[in-house]
Parts: C-alpha cells; structure tokens; sequence
C-alpha cells in the first residue's frame, strides 16, 4: 500500500461540525481562521472577516442600548490570555448583523462562548480559539414556557370550575345515546316515528360535535377494540402535543406511543367489555409532548364514558380529561411543606427573627399571661428571669403613648373586629438611656366561638428608622430652602411635568406657581416656542435639553426663551442632567441662566474687536505706501553721487528706521490676515529647508557681526513649501533668539529629516521664559519677558511663526529650562495637503 499523507489540517478546521473563530492575540484579536459552521451561525463570508479586527466585524447591536457583548467578550479573551487557560462564558445576549441582502440590521441571537488559549512550547499565547454555541432557541423556549406556565395557572381556576358542568354534560350524553336507543327500537313502528328520529339524531350529532370542538376542555372519543381516534377536539390534541392531522383515524396507542404500558388499555378495555364508566383521579401520564419528542410526566382527570351502538352494545369511549398537573405539584408541595412545618417551625422562626432583629410575643388574651423571646426583653428592659404579663408591659410604654397602645390592643381583642394589630410607639427611657421607638405588629387567633384565645406578633426597635426619618426630613426642608436660595431658575421633573422649581424658575417663563408649570414637557415646548441661540430654528421636542437629559445625554446649550406674560425673549444657557436610581434615569434637573446681558455684551465685544483689527488692516496697508517712497528715496540718496559725506550716517538711520517699520507694519499686515483673513497666505513650490535656512542664518550673521550662528542637519531637506514665508518664520525666530540671549552665547539651527515631516529647531541660551508666560507665549502682543528688548518689534514674530506654520498644515513647540536655554521646535510635513494654496 502507498504511504498515507498526512491529513490537511486547515480544511479538516474548516469543515468541522462546531462553530470555531481563530483570532491572535494583538491589540484588536485579529481574526486569521474560522470554520464554515461559524460562518453559517453568523450569516458570514470568510473572505469579509479574515484579517480584521474581532469587533469590527462583530460589534454591538447600536439599536440595543444595553448591549454588552463586545465588553464582556474582549474581557474573557483578555482573561484567557493572562490565565492562559480555557475561559467559560454565560449564556450573552450577542446579535449578529444580517447581510445587506437579507434586509441589514441586526438579528437577536444567544450564545454560549468559550475562548481557549492555544500555547507555544514555551507557553506562550500563539492564537486565541473562541468557540460558541447558538442557544437562541433555547431562549426563547425558555421564554414562551414561563408564558405558558402563567397562562397555565390562569386556566387552571377555570378548568375546575368547569369539570362538573362537563360531568353534568357527560349524563346529558348519555341521556341523548338512551333516546336515541329508544328511537332505533321504535323505528319499526312508524317510518314517519323514523325518519323524525334519524332527523333528531342527525340534529344531537351535529350538536354534541360542535360541543366537543368548541368545548374548553378536552374531549376525545376512542372506536373499537383497537380504540380508533374518531374525534378528538383542539383541547385534547393540545393536552397530548399532537397536531389533529397526526391522531385522527389512527389507533390510540399507535398515535401516542409512549402511552402504551402505563395501564390506560387495561381501562378502556375494561369501559368496552363492561359499559361501566371509569372516572381518574390525577392520574399520572407520561406523554412525549416536549420539544424534541422528550417525555413530560402530567397529571389527568378524566372519565371514560362508554357510548353504545344502536343494539346497545359498547363499541365506543368518550374521554373527557383536564390537565392538573399543576394543580398536583402544588399540593404535593403544600403537603411538603405540611410535613415540615413542625419540624422546621421552630428553626425557621428563629433565623427570621435574628435575621430580621424581630423580638416575639406570645400572650394569652383570656390570663393576660405573656411569653417574651429575649431580645424583645432587651429592647423593653427586662432580665431575661424576670416575669411578664400584661401590666408589666404597659408599664414599659412610654407614658405619652400608653393610653393609645391601650386602646389599640382592646380594639384588636374586641369580638367582630379583624384581630390585627399594629402601631408604633416609644418605650420608657431607661436610666442613663434615651428613649427607643418600637414597631409592633400583631394577631389574634379565636376559637370557633370567635372568643380570642391567643395573641401572637413581633416587635422591631425602629429608633434609627425614626431618627432617620427625621433626619431626611429636616435634610428635604435645607434642600427646599437651597433651591429657593439658587438665583438661577431650577427644574425638577419628567417628561409627563415638572415637580419642583424654584421662584427664579417661575419668573423666568411667566409661570405664577408650579401647578401651573407641572405640565407635559411636550405641552410646555408648545407653549415657550423655545428656539436655538446658535441658528433661531424652533426646538423639537428631540432637541429640547430637558429631554436629552431625561434619554441619557446630559446637555448644556443656549436657548431663546420666550416670556409668557411679556412676550420678551431671552437668551438662557440651559444645562440638563439626568436623574439617576441605580442604572435607571428617574428624571433630570435643569438649571436655566439668563445669560442675555452677556451675549449682548459678546456681540458689542466681538463687533468691536473687529473693528479694532480691521482697523489695524488699514494702518498698516495705508502707512506701507508712504514708508516705501521714504525706503526709495534715502536709497536713492545713498547712491547718489552727490551725496554729503557728513549725511550718510544720518540718512542711514533713517533707512534702518524705515525698514524697522515697514516690518513693523508687515507684522500687522500678517496679524490682521491671521486673525480676519482666515489665515496667512502662502504659495507652495519646490524648496529647499536647508538652502532657505542657510540664507536665513547668512542675513542675521550680517545684522549680528558679533554673534555665533551654529547651523547642524543630518537627511533630506527637499520639500514643496512657500519659501519666503519659510524664510520669514525663520527670521522672527532667529532673531528673537538673538534679542533674549547673551551676546556671548550661540544660537544654534539644527535641521532633522523625519521622512514625510522635517522638524527645526531654534536653541538659545540664557534665562529661560517664566512658567506663567510659557503657554501663552505664541498669543499676539506678547513677550518672553515683561521688559521687552530694545530691538524687538509689537510683539507679533511669534503668532506669526505660528500662523506660518499651521498654514503650511504643521505645528511649532517651545521648551524652556534653566539647564537646556529655550528651544523653539518647528515641524512641517514634506509635502503639503492637496488643494492647499492661498489661504489655508
């Protein structure tokens, strides 16, 4: 024989009966195998799962709130990875998504999960085996039988109110087969006699079959010695778990197998051969009425009516049966619990009133005589030895309350009343004790002439009850008192009103008291025609905070609330919050604050901020023109050939002057397009980093003689960027490292290539920038110190380096200690986004 090969391991996994899911043990349990039964179980494909992330392709149904089957599935995978042993999960409510095809949407599905780490030699987590078994069916079975279960014991009252109208129907029956006995043997007297009789019959057959059908019981009629099903109505087939179409003409026993051998053909053969009837009582029966065909064992009674033929012999049975298996377990458990009840009375009674710190009395109404456990003695005062009776007692209420337990106790003995007895009332303080309040709750019993000859009942000390009760009260009347005190309109409520508000919340809206404010939430939106501050529009009920708070979302927004009284409108910041009892929202609570005056304020602010900037535009444009011609002219005069020696130094401060504005002005320029113009224009092109930034240094090498420009790089600086404006973010920063640095310290330039980013840096010696100032320090009109440098400019280099490079979609940092100096960190990415010109 050939050598046998070795079996395909991957297609036996993918073919295997049981639903299996193969996932590593990264950050997302990336799904890297699964069998075809998992991809039935799900309604998935492997070629969509395969390679993706576990709760991407099985995320929580969105419409179910309460979903939290992703949770506690990453949870037993996390488990099973840190054990590195098998994790059981309980039965999670887990639904799938159907495919579009099938209509979307999630389906409701329950799933038994377990996840099983498969390890290396060295124990280490290779793949995580998640296997599932679909139990929704099990579920929703689990489901109707409690529902059947109830409907079931809500039957049961009426079958036995009915078993003796159908045994008083049953001797009808019988009475009808006798006339009609009686009309076949006179059906030689007279045809007319037999045609009126065969009517009479044709008319108590179609009465007794719509009976038996309609009947609310079951009812069956078994033919022949084989006991052919002839008829049996929807209550039978229902008590046997069969369909009619699957009993009907077939023997008995034949149609219900699992009947035979429990002694109901012994019966019937017994009805057929004798024609007595046969009455069961809760008769036990085991029938395969179960899902799956198991065998349930039930409880019946019924009669076997037997039916003659026409020469009067037996050749027919009428079942009529009604289920009271529960009926029977219910006794049989009373009857338990009967049998017990001695023995176990005196233990259970015990742990009740220790669990509970009940003490118990036991008082012979006809003797006053009382029987005390011991912890009602402790809560009355009284040594355990000590005697009791009926005296002693009321001598141990509280004098205050004496008369009424007095009372209550007479009314509770009086003969006709119902024997109840409870009250609460205050014991007499003991010696260096306060007084304790007693809870007492009692019965009594009487004999069959009605005289009473016990008094049975327990005591409870409720003393913290009580002081907790007023506590809470006195804590409900601060609360009141807080909320009046709230100068802010304050709602308490659901959706169906408002329960509490405070006075601001009444003149808020125009309300004049809180009955009238405790309305629909609805109706109130109807009412205040509440429309959103951000763009007018009118609040849908949806939209209203109140009610997001009462869904779930707590909300914070700004409203137009009409006035009812005056028709005002005013603007009102409205911040909701749910209402929370454990893991149920109750309700929400609204602050409402009339936050009017402040927008207007906002509004006459920001209008005149922008008026200041626009402003600022326009300087700055209308003085760059004049400064030019200033800049043309001394240039002009300085290449002169008639130029004045004695001129040229005078003329060149007034050139430096004229460039010290113009950047000055160019600053203001920048700073008004930053903040008006939606950002500072640029114009992306092929550049250089390294190039822009050699010339940068090289310029301020010039203008600074004396000081050290170190410049470092290490990569490729090639890019597509706006040079100039490059150029300019540079500068401001080289030059501000210049003004706040020693003259003996160097500024250093290092260049870094980060692949698709570039990153400078700007380093400079020197005390650092305050911790105060640090995160402030690119906002316009600041500086790294309060005094200033003598050469810097308004204070807008550094929002212009940032507005530089945020249009060129990067970023700048700064770090400042006083062991590294400060470094001022610029990264750009390589190229810049596409479509990106112009402003950005």
């Amino acid at each position: 024989m050939p050598p046998l090969s070795p079996p395909d391991f991957q297609l036996l996994f993918e073919q295997s009966p049981g639903p299996y899911l193969v996932a590593i043990p990264d950050a997302d349990f990336t799904l890297v195998a699964v069998s075809d039964a998992y991809l039935r179980a799900t309604l998935t494909t492997r070629e969509g799962i395969l390679g993706r992330p576990f709760f991407e392709v099985f995320p929580d149904n969105p419409a179910d709130p309460n979903a939290t089957g992703v949770r506690n599935l990453r949870a037993s995978l996390e488990r099973a990875m840190a054990t590195r042993a098998p994790d059981t999960m309980a039965v999670q409510k887990y639904d799938i998504r159907r495919p579009e095809a099938e209509g979307g949407g999630f389906e409701e599905r329950y799933w038994s999960p377990i996840n099983t780490p498969v390890l290396s030699p060295e124990s280490e987590v290779l793949f995580l085996l998640h296997r599932v078994e679909d139990v929704t069916d099990f579920v929703r079975l689990s489901r109707r039988r409690e529902e059947e279960s109830e409907r079931t014991a809500a039957l049961q009252n009426r079958n036995l109110e009915i078993e003796a109208e159908l045994l008083h129907r049953g001797q009808e029956l019988q009475a009808a087969n006798q006339q009609l006995r009686e009309a076949v043997r006179e059906r030689d007297d007279s045809l007319a006699l037999t045609a009126q009789a065969r009517a009479h019959a044709e008319r108590q057959r179609e009465w007794l079959h719509s009976l038996f059908m309609q009947a609310p019981t079951a009812i069956a009629i078994f033919r022949g010695p084989r006991c052919l099903i002839e008829l049996a109505n929807p209550s039978m087939c229902c008590l046997w778990g069969r369909r009619p179409e699957q009993v009907l003409g077939r023997p008995l026993f034949e149609a219900l197998p699992e009947t035979a051998g429990q002694g109901f053909e012994a019966l019937l053969d017994g009805v057929l051969a004798t024609g007595v009837p046969y009455v069961g009582t809760e008769l036990p029966a085991r029938l395969a009425r179960l899902e799956g065909g198991g065998i349930e064992e039930a409880y019946f009674n019924f009669v076997y009516e037997p039916m003659r033929d026409a020469q009067g012999q037996v050749d027919a049975v009428i079942a009529v049966a009604s289920d009271v298996t529960e009926l029977v377990w219910a006794r049989r458990r009373r009857d338990a619990l009967a049998a017990e009840k001695v023995r176990v009375a005196e233990e259970r009674l015990r742990l009740a009133t220790e669990a509970m710190e009940l003490g118990i009395w036991d008082m012979d109404p006809t003797t006053g005589a009382l029987e005390w456990d011991e912890r009602l003695r402790a809560l009355f005062g009284l040594s355990v030895g000590a005697p009791v009776d009926y005296p002693t007692f009321l001598s141990r209420v509280h004098p205050e309350d004496r008369l009424q337990v007095e009372h209550r106790v007479g009314e509770s003995l009086a003969p006709g009343s119902p024997g109840t007895f409870a009250m609460e009332f205050r014991t007499r303080p003991l010696e260096n004790q306060e007084e304790r309040w007693v809870s007492a709750q009692g019965r009594v019993h009487r004999d069959a002439s009605g005289r009473p000859i016990r008094f049975l009942g327990t005591a409870l000390d409720i003393t913290e009850r009580k002081c907790a009760a007023r506590e809470l009260a006195r804590n409900a009347a601060i609360l009141e008192a807080i909320i009046q005190s709230i100068p802010d309109a304050l709602y308490v409520g659901d959706a169906t009103g408002i329960r509490l508000a405070n006075t601001p919340a009444l003149e808020m809206l125009g309300f004049e008291s809180l009955a009238e404010l405790n309305q629909h939430v609805a109706t109130l939106g109807d009412r205040l025609q509440n429309r959103s501050a951000e763009d007018g529009h009118r609040l849908t009920m949806e939209e209203e905070p109140f009610m997001r708070a009462i869904h779930g979302q707590p909300t914070t927004q700004e409203v137009i609330v009409r006035h009812l009284l005056t028709g005002k409108d005013m603007v009102v910041r409205c911040a909701a919050a749910p209402v929370r009892m454990g893991e149920d929202i109750v309700g929400a609570v609204a602050v409402n604050t009339d936050v009017s005056d402040r927008k207007r304020a906002e509004t006459e602010l920001r209008q005149a901020a922008e008026f200041r900037e626009r402003f600022i535009g326009i300087v700055s444009h209308d003085l760059r023109n004049p400064l030019n011609a200033i800049l043309l002219s001394v240039n002009a005069m300085m290449r002169s050939d008639r130029e004045v020696q004695h001129h040229v130094k005078a003329v060149r401060r007034i050139a430096n002057s004229a460039e010290r504005m113009g950047r000055m002005i160019g600053d203001l320029l920048d700073f008004t397009r930053g903040r008006l113009g939606g950002g500072i224009p640029i114009n992306p092109r092929p550049a250089n980093l390294l190039a822009i930034c050699r010339q940068v240094v090289e310029e301020l090498e010039v203008g600074n003689p004396q000081r050290q420009l170190r410049l470092s790089m290490a990569g490729n600086f090639q890019g597509e960027w706006d040079p100039d404006r490059l150029a300019q973010l540079l500068g401001n920063l080289g030059k501000n490292a210049l003004d706040y640095s020693p003259e003996g310290l160097p500024v250093d330039f290092v260049l870094r290539d980060g692949g698709e980013t570039v990153c400078v840096e700007v380093r400079n010696g020197g005390a650092p920038i305050p911790p105060d100032l640090l995160p402030l320090i690119f906002e316009p009109f600041r500086r790294a110190t309060d005094g200033g440098h003598p050469t810097s400019g308004l204070g807008l280099g550094l929002f212009i380096v940032q507005q530089i490079a945020r249009s060129h979609e990067g970023l700048v940092e700064v770090r400042s200690t006083e062991a590294e100096g400060t470094t001022f960190t610029v990264l750009l990415p390589r190229y810049a986004a596409k479509g990106v010109r112009g402003f950005v």
